[in-house]
């Protein structure tokens, strides 16, 4: 991508200003990153459960080991129930909400469990702070809201630890602040940092894929884009025995045009012609550039019968509309249907021989 344009990126306090963009990232991200995510749940509450153990021996009163017995499972089992949340959706976007309620409830835990500790050592615990806020940081979540549940669990703690603590020093107090506080900064920026490269890094694979996948002059999709959906296309019409019919097209008499006016207002004309056919075309529809002024429009769910209806409306439609400085222009279309056992080559075959028909019959028709 083009530097000038990462420097214009839409990008405040670590996302996409655009929610719809913000949302599409977010999912791509977990996603691809799917396996893990599943993984780090699972462990989280592997560790966060097994910590029942060296408390068994630490906790010395048989009701407080039991409400920390509680307060785990209920933990661990709100962890399995997020592992399989995750497993089961196919959209993310609300996981950032459900982490973040996770990150609250973990939090408030490790105060209610400190709680139960007779004699506990306040720079310990601090310590647990820390690596627990830095584990916040490495999670998959909006950049504000890691700040904020860093911020809530660091004051929670410090408030827990000035009622409970009764021989603290202020000098250990004020350092722990101190270093916790550090800790969120330097998080903070690096996950600022992380999260904002993530995003150029998405924004550039867009694009590559958009150029690999489209026509640079009219935008619309190009051959090998078209080689990859045909191939999905008919193995979904193999196993639903659905129709999948194409239309192969292309302008007539185009060179006389492009002698005639030049080829600037030749490339004018295939955009203009672009753009008021894929105003006519369902979202379904392929339109690919074949090459030059040849183009092929693929139609799924379609008989024969009906993508000829369809491509005769084109025809007339194209064929009265008036294109700026050269007028009116017209096309010759072959329209074929996918049959058991084709090939690519062989429905493109007939369409093309069906697209000569037409023009060696006149031109401006639907073979």
């Amino acid at each position: 991508m083009d530097q000038n344009k990462n420097k214009n990126v839409p990008i405040h306090l670590g996302e996409f200003r655009e929610e719809a963009l913000e949302k599409e990232f977010y999912n791509a991200e977990i996603a691809k990153n799917l396996k893990e995510v599943k993984f780090t749940i699972f462990v989280v509450g592997m560790i966060y459960f097994l910590f029942i153990i060296p408390e068994y021996f630490i906790l010395k009163d048989v009701n407080d080991f039991i409400a920390v017995l509680i307060c785990r499972s209920v933990i661990a089992a709100l962890l399995i129930f997020l592992y399989f949340k995750v497993s089961r959706d196919k959209k993310y976007d609300s996981l950032i909400y459900w982490f973040t309620a996770y990150e609250v409830i973990i939090s408030l835990s490790f105060i209610y469990i400190s709680n139960k500790f007779s004699d506990p050592d306040f720079m310990i615990q601090a310590f647990s702070v820390m690596i627990i806020i830095l584990a916040i940081f490495l999670i998959n979540n909006r950049w504000l809201y890691s700040i904020f549940t860093s911020l809530f669990i660091s004051i929670g703690y410090f408030a827990f630890a000035a009622l409970s603590f009764k021989n603290i020093s202020s000098s250990d107090f004020l350092a722990a602040i101190f270093h916790i506080m550090l800790v969120i900064i330097i998080s903070s920026s690096a996950s600022y940092s992380f999260n904002y490269f993530k995003r150029i890094q998405y924004l550039n694979n867009v694009e590559l894929i958009r150029m690999a996948e489209h026509d640079p002059l009219t935008g619309i999709y190009n051959k090998g884009k078209f080689n990859k959906e045909y191939a999905r296309l008919a193995d979904h019409g193999e196993q639903k025995n659905a129709h999948l019919s194409i239309a192969m097209f292309d302008i007539d008499d185009f060179k006389a045009i492009n002698d005639h006016y030049g080829h600037l207002t030749g490339d004018a004309v295939l955009v203009d012609l672009t753009g008021l056919i894929g105003k006519h075309i369902r979202n379904s529809d392929l339109f690919i550039r074949w090459g030059g002024e040849e183009f092929v429009l693929t139609f799924p769910d379609t008989s024969l019968l009906q993508a000829t209806e369809i491509t005769e409306k084109l025809r007339v439609l194209i064929s009265e509309h008036t294109f700026e400085i050269i007028g009116h222009l017209s096309c010759s279309f072959g329209v074929a249907s996918y049959k058991k056992g084709d090939d690519l080559d062989s429905v493109i075959r007939r369409a093309d021989e069906r697209l000569y028909r037409a023009k060696r019959s006149g031109k401006n028709k639907v073979m």
